[in-house]
């Protein structure tokens, strides 16, 4: 660390410690619960924090009085988005001119522009899982931080600001050839400790100009790779640890929760963050838990959020546990995509996505890749290949394999797969409905 990020650090944890070392007791408390053996321990650590929680809703908010003689969590309703906007005000505990919430707002990629309400409480816990799973992934606070998202003017940062936070920028809608040159350049002039961050389609532009122009490893110090918001594929992961020769690891948050799981270095499992939620795994029609070797739904209890209470929480997303038998502390074995965004094979079965992501390395000549489910036994391949697509048959076979052999699968060529309004970019899209 040079000099001048060891100033930022120092500073950074002076100015926490003045205002009463709030956040590095949050961080040691994550790191504590992370070190706990077992499952029953962790629940045990968490069963006050979660009554507290539930009292107070019960108490507090009108959406939940009627579950004043709740037994268990299980009693509580399974919410979504648009349960929690329809019941927006009778939902929320706290006011919305409390001076101690703030706002926040998810991008609506999935359809439904969303607000929620966070206590100042929250924000600080989310900012401290933020460097705990940042440093486990090998990110020093003061290092430089190269963040490559969507950065509209909501989250764009003034220069004094990003300075600050030694933070660069980077666009993923303006990653043209001459904008990854201009960043190579950039960072390989500079040698401090830094570490990347953002979407794995940014991650794949920058390592396909890297391929065209056969590029040898980059030397820019780069400690620490973190993708997030998308799918990571081996392929991209791979690469940039080729290129930047540091680990790759895939975080699972969203805007209005936190980080829910990450992947510790070497591990192809998401470790979840027990100690500011309860996770559980639901059916994919029924509230009720999900079969252990099937995906669920993903539902979230977020143990600190007193403002807007997300109690059972249904975030939309897929997963599967690995790791629960026995006591062991559950961990993320698959986490997928949006319910909405799953494949049905041709007799009405999910098609886990897992099988998609885990088999692309297969075809290196393939830049970018979509599927869409038109119909029960129609799909549609999109691919973005600089040259000509030699295993086509193989492909097809291989993914009929899966889907039946009754599926009626096509190839479209495009230059481009277009990102959503978000900067993301959808692997799988499902326009049928079984």
């Amino acid at each position: 660390m040079n000099l001048l990020n060891k100033v930022r650090s120092k500073g950074f944890w002076l100015l926490d410690s003045l205002k009463g070392g709030y956040l590095k007791k949050d961080i040691n408390d994550i790191a504590n619960t992370l070190e706990i053996s077992s499952f029953s321990l962790i629940q045990k650590r968490n069963a006050p924090i979660l009554k507290d929680l539930l009292e107070r809703v019960v108490q507090s908010s009108k959406f939940y009085n009627k579950y004043k003689s709740y037994k268990s969590l299980d009693d509580f309703p399974v919410v979504n988005k648009l349960i929690i906007k329809e019941n927006f005000d009778i939902i929320n505990i706290l006011p919305k001119d409390s001076p101690n919430i703030v706002k926040v707002n998810s991008s609506g990629s999935t359809g439904i522009p969303f607000e929620i309400y966070q206590t100042k409480r929250k924000a600080r816990r989310n900012k401290a899982d933020v460097m705990f799973y940042a440093k486990t992934a090998g990110y020093t606070i003061g290092d430089q931080l190269l963040f490559v998202r969507l950065w509209t003017k909501k989250y764009k940062k003034s220069l004094l600001v990003k300075t600050m936070l030694n933070l660069i920028q980077i666009d993923v809608e303006n990653l043209l050839d001459k904008d990854i040159a201009a960043l190579i350049t950039k960072i390989k002039s500079n040698k401090q400790p830094k570490g990347f961050v953002g979407y794995p389609s940014g991650f794949e532009k920058i390592c396909n100009y890297l391929d065209k122009i056969k590029s040898a490893p980059i030397d820019c110090n780069v400690k620490s790779i973190i993708a997030t918001s998308e799918a990571l594929y081996d392929s991209i992961r791979e690469k940039m640890e080729y290129y930047f020769n540091a680990p790759v690891v895939s975080r699972y948050s969203n805007e209005e929760n936190g980080i829910l799981s990450q992947q510790m270095i070497g591990d192809k499992f998401y470790t979840i963050n027990w100690a500011s939620f309860h996770i559980e795994i639901l059916d994919l029609e029924e509230d009720k838990p999900a079969k252990p070797d099937e995906l669920g739904r993903i539902v979230v209890t977020d143990l600190y959020n007193l403002a807007t209470p997300m109690i059972r929480y249904d975030t939309g997303d897929l997963g599967k546990f690995c790791n629960f038998e026995n006591d062991k502390i559950p961990n993320f074995e698959v986490v997928t995509g949006r319910k909405k965004d799953i494949l049905y094979n041709t007799k009405g079965d999910v098609v886990s996505p897992f099988i998609i992501h885990a088999n692309l390395y297969k075809y290196p000549e393939l830049n970018q890749f979509q599927i869409i489910q038109k119909d029960k036994c129609e799909y549609i391949f999109k691919i973005n290949s600089d040259s000509n697509f030699s295993k086509k048959e193989e492909f097809i076979a291989f993914f009929k394999s899966y889907l039946g052999s009754d599926a009626n699968v096509s190839l479209e060529y495009t230059n481009e797969i277009p990102l959503l309004s978000s900067g993301k970019r959808r692997t799988i899209i499902n326009l049928y409905k079984p």
